[in-house]
């Protein structure tokens, strides 16, 4: 991560008008609940949790380069989407750990305390924003794997977050809107850089993160299977007769209906990977550009593009889909892509 990709990662929370809104949103809720005294209490009860799966969202938006999305009102409920309250529980225990490493070894083993916890910290984020598991993001294998693919660009993160709660301590003689505000925007600036650290990495995408699936989730992970199976095959029929827009358009329509559309995708792409003309798979292929950019999804276009062209060096995406993807290649560094992308 170069200085401008740093800077525009911090300050993304200003400049992206969907994120600033949210931000305004709860700063003002907050420093509501900060001057509302015994009712500040309830109401914080009720924007916590709501700010909290905010920054999941917000970080996970990053790291899969999407737009993030305003807060709905299931985002102030107790109950909807419990795995992302789970920072709370850390939160707590970084708390409590930093008060008893004071209380029995002053203020030198709260500051080792605190120096272990900012390293680890954002990679516990940065694990439960992509499994959507509490236990996998305390899972030290995976931690260690979130760690070693980010490599060296992961140190700007817990970096960031010391110099933010040594930043936050400063601001105790502000003015109480004033004081909310850098607060705030000091969480929002962080999360965004998680996930901003991670985007180049693709991790989202492609880091192997072991989960475990209950029995019932993999009787439908089975059905899914065998619906797509089955989905692919009738394709098959239509494309070895010759008639290829007649076996794309049927996988598009099962897309659709999809339970996990994005995954659909990639497993259809794969699979076709492994025919014995791929020549197939490369047409498939422009259409999951497309769609991938359509949705934001830059760094995982730009990647089915690399691997199209590993089988096929004159491949390219769909003629309007190639402004879309020079601009993703050149925000993404891979300035090489941008310039085979604009050659005729």
């Amino acid at each position: 991560m170069n200085a401008n990709e740093l800077v525009k990662a911090i300050f993304f929370p200003l400049t992206e008008t969907s994120v600033l809104f949210a931000m305004l949103v709860f700063w003002l809720l907050s420093a509501l609940a900060g001057a509302a005294g015994f009712l500040g209490i309830w109401l914080a009860i009720i924007i916590l949790p709501a700010l909290f799966r905010y920054q999941l969202l917000l970080l996970e938006s990053q790291a899969r380069g999407l737009k993030p999305q305003p807060p709905g009102i299931e985002f102030f409920s107790l109950t909807h989407g419990v795995w992302m309250l789970f920072p709370v529980v850390i939160a707590v225990a970084i708390g409590w750990g930093a008060y008893a490493s004071y209380s029995a070894g002053g203020a030198a083993a709260m500051l080792a305390f605190l120096a272990v916890a900012g390293f680890i910290y954002p990679a516990i984020l940065g694990v439960l924003a992509i499994t959507h598991s509490p236990l996998q993001s305390i899972n030290p294998v995976a931690l260690h794997r979130f760690i070693s693919e980010c490599g060296i660009s992961y140190g700007i993160a817990p970096v960031y977050f010391l110099l933010t709660v040594f930043l936050m301590s400063m601001t105790s003689d502000f003015a109480h809107l004033v004081r909310s505000f850098v607060e705030m925007f000091f969480v929002f600036s962080f999360h965004s850089l998680i996930g901003a650290v991670i985007a180049p990495k693709g991790i989202a995408d492609d880091v192997y993160i072991p989960d475990t699936d209950s029995p019932d989730d993999k009787a439908v992970l089975d059905d899914i299977e065998k619906s797509r199976v089955a989905t692919l095959a009738h394709a098959y029929g239509f494309i070895s007769r010759d008639n290829r827009e007649g076996g794309l358009q049927h996988i598009f329509s099962e897309i659709e209906k999809d339970p996990d559309p994005v995954a659909a995708w990639k497993w259809y792409f794969d699979k076709m990977l492994g025919w014995e003309q791929q020549q197939h798979a490369l047409f498939f292929g422009q259409h999951y550009i497309h769609d991938m950019l359509a949705h934001g999804e830059r760094i995982p276009a730009l990647k089915v593009i690399m691997r199209c062209r590993l089988i096929d060096e004159h491949f390219k995406p769909a003629p309007d889909d190639i402004p879309a993807a020079i601009r993703a290649a050149e925000s993404s560094g891979n300035i090489e892509l941008a310039v085979v992308l604009k050659q005729g």
